[in-house]
């Protein structure tokens, strides 16, 4: 019996510890609910404003309430009214007690992303007037982003059945036109290459058989005999020139002694600045026929330079264009 007691005694104890413990457990979490509580909504009294909106997707009650990207408070309800233009929801928002809002602030419904939570963030006003608690808030709605990607695909959708599979279907079309086109065409091109190469071979025969080696050697002589030529008519053009200079010269000094000399001498210089003078012009005439000369001379050069055949009396050969239908 004793044995029995002790060992009771010690099962009473052990379960006191257990439930000691349980409470200790407890009250740590209630803390830290508290903290937790306290932490992310602001604790203590808090502020009430409302928003109005036409729709609340993604909202409800426990929504954050941000202000500028800071935890302010939490959405407390969300109650649908009737007005004339339809359905109407008021947001009430919980604050933290005190905080300033300008009465130009927003409140817009907002999401991070695709995945994120939805928010009602506060954009700052900038007024110097400040809301009263239980006042109204400007609001915003939120852009809906999977309306919006909907939206966005079905434009997508619209253009690639009404825009691009036209165009690819008239430029699949355009392809097959050209391709027959250059179908068609080809064989016509390639039988006028044929007659253009004949043609060139046959002229290339035609012009062998006219440049053997004694007419390349007197084309060669011509060609030199007529270099020679223009450079005795360029010497001649400035021996000329140099003599109608010196006449100029003889003729202003002889002017000079008529003015000084004998009424008689007067006239035999005048008689001979005349004559003179005639040859003054008849010279300009030869050196104008000489230009005309060297320049003729250069130019049947060139001509015999690009068709020695011109020598022999043969025809100019002319090039063969390919037929175009």
């Amino acid at each position: 019996m004793p044995a029995y007691r002790g060992s009771g005694v010690a099962l009473k104890k052990e379960s006191a510890n257990y439930f000691v413990v349980g409470l200790f457990v407890l009250a740590g979490l209630a803390v830290l609910m508290l903290a937790l509580y306290r932490l992310t909504v602001g604790g203590g009294d808090q502020d009430t404003y409302y928003s109005y909106y036409r729709n609340v997707s993604g909202l409800g009650k426990g929504t954050l309430v941000t202000y500028e990207g800071f935890v302010l408070g939490r959405v407390n309800g969300i109650r649908p009214q009737r007005d004339e233009t339809g359905i109407l929801y008021q947001v009430e928002l919980r604050v933290r007690e005190g905080w300033k809002i300008p009465d130009d602030s927003v409140a817009r419904v907002y999401s991070e992303g695709l995945l994120a939570d939805t928010v009602i963030d506060i954009s700052e006003g900038g007024s110097r007037q400040f809301l009263e608690p239980g006042a109204t808030l400007r609001s915003a709605q939120g852009i809906d982003l999977f309306a919006a990607m909907s939206e966005l695909a079905a434009d997508f959708g619209d253009l690639s059945e009404n825009s691009i599979r036209p165009l690819l279907e008239a430029f699949s079309q355009v392809v097959q036109q050209v391709g027959g086109e250059i179908g068609s065409r080809v064989p016509v091109i390639l039988d006028d290459t044929q007659r253009l190469v004949s043609r060139l071979e046959q002229s290339a025969t035609h012009l062998s058989a006219i440049m053997n080696v004694e007419t390349v050697q007197k084309t060669q002589r011509i060609l030199i005999n007529a270099d020679s030529a223009v450079s005795d008519l360029r010497s001649l053009t400035e021996g000329l020139a140099q003599v109608k200079h010196e006449s100029l010269k003889l003729m202003r000094k002889l002017d000079g002694l008529v003015t000084r000399t004998q009424p008689d001498l007067q006239h035999a210089v005048a008689a001979l600045r005349n004559i003179l003078q005639q040859v003054s012009d008849y010279s300009g005439d030869i050196l104008l026929n000489l230009d005309n000369s060297s320049r003729n001379m250069s130019e049947f050069s060139r001509q015999i330079r690009d068709n020695p055949a011109r020598l022999l009396g043969g025809p100019v050969p002319t090039d063969a264009g390919v037929r175009r239908d």
